[in-house]
């Protein structure tokens, strides 16, 4: 067995329909990514997360559905 670590992303989004108020999802890169901001960028790009004016990240769905 073997084991890797992988950076990962969590929606920062208000989520009322959540026990603790955050969306909770996760973004992340199939290939591995050395920093945050690099995993950001391709998320943003080719996922269509956005990212909040004081780092908060917004997944796609809260982002369509005006959770920001």
């Amino acid at each position: 067995m073997t084991t890797d670590a992988y950076l990962a992303v969590r929606c920062d989004a208000d989520n009322p329909d959540e026990p603790d108020g955050q969306c909770g999802s996760e973004g992340h890169w199939p290939v591995r990514v050395d920093t945050h901001t690099e995993l950001r960028r391709l998320l943003r790009t080719e996922r269509g997360w956005h990212t909040r004016p004081g780092g908060r990240d917004i997944c796609p769905d809260c982002w369509a559905v005006g959770r920001r």
